[in-house]
């Protein structure tokens, strides 16, 4: 019997909740608002759902977020798109509190946040071809790599998604428009773009697959968020330099991101592409719902 709910409904009808992270060890889902700024959190036995952060004043845009359960660390990425600015806000987990607001981003925006073991952050800019590095224990955060190859085309989204490796040891990012995958490694090193084989990892023309979004590693896999479909890429060469994708439809578009709960991939419906890009009313409710493994072999 599994613990775990195939799906939960989030109240919000406007939060746009582009973002979400699982805490394995209190069972909490966390959803934050790209419109409300707030973060929500969902017991993922229960499915109630509670208030975990409400902004003061104006709200910035609230987009990636990852826990850190060793250290019990909430990290999350905040814009001000009509500022151009971007950064993380960090809170402890378990209490709530805020423990560090950094800026990162000037000139672009703050899309995403992974860690690494060691509680590194590395966070992505959608507008500029960097990378950046935190790490709170040392006191330092600024670019750990800047690319021009990583550049957003004019007016679209360029970096969007990043994960560090299963072995610890690379970085890779996630890049929309059109969709591709970069490496690099951790210790420093050129960025590369990873080549793929397989289903076609950019389809021309498919609404299902608009651009990559969030990425995270389940095991030795990659998953791949689109509006309307996931997919696999089995790494073929070390480095993490090519590998072969797998493409999946999901049940319900309007997807953003991912995390893992259980082992298992949940996703969350957040409607970004029909509410903000298309300016078309979101079709509600805002959802987290598992998305079967089992779909890729």
């Amino acid at each position: 019997m599994k613990s775990f709910r195939d799906e939960y409904t989030l109240q919000a009808t406007d939060s746009v909740p582009e973002g979400v992270a699982f805490d394995a060890r209190t069972k909490r889902f966390f959803a934050t608002g790209l419109m409300s700024g707030a973060v929500t959190q969902i017991d993922a036995e229960t499915g109630e759902e509670r208030p975990f952060y409400t902004p003061d004043g104006q709200p910035q845009q609230l987009t990636g977020a990852k826990v850190d359960g060793e250290r019990r660390r909430l990290w999350v990425c905040y814009s001000e798109i009509q500022n151009m600015l971007g950064g993380v806000l960090v809170f402890d987990v378990d209490t709530g509190a805020r423990l560090a607001s950094i800026e990162l981003a000037r000139g672009g925006i703050c899309n995403d946040v992974a860690l690494a073991s060691d509680g590194v952050a590395y966070v992505t800019d959608s507008f500029q071809p960097v990378i950046y590095r935190v790490d709170l224990q040392a006191g330092t955060a600024g670019e750990f790599v800047r690319d021009v190859r990583m550049s957003a085309p004019m007016g679209q989204f360029g970096l969007n998604g990043v994960a560090v490796s299963p072995d610890d040891a690379y970085v890779i990012g996630g890049f929309t428009s059109p969709s591709k995958l970069f490496v690099v490694p951790r210790a420093g090193g050129e960025v590369s773009e990873i080549s793929l084989e397989g289903d076609p990892f950019a389809p021309e023309r498919d609404p299902h697959f608009l651009g990559a979004d969030g990425i995270i590693f389940v095991d030795d896999k990659l998953y791949v968020v689109h509006d309307g479909g996931i997919q696999q890429v089995t790494f073929t060469e070390p480095g993490y330099r090519a590998g072969t994708v797998k493409a999946r439809l999901v049940r319900e578009p309007g997807l953003s991101t991912a995390t893992v709960a259980g082992g298992e991939l949940y996703v969350i419906k957040s409607e970004v592409v029909q509410s903000v890009h298309m300016r078309l009313p979101p079709r509600l409710p805002f959802k987290i719902y598992r998305v079967p493994l089992e779909l890729f072999t």
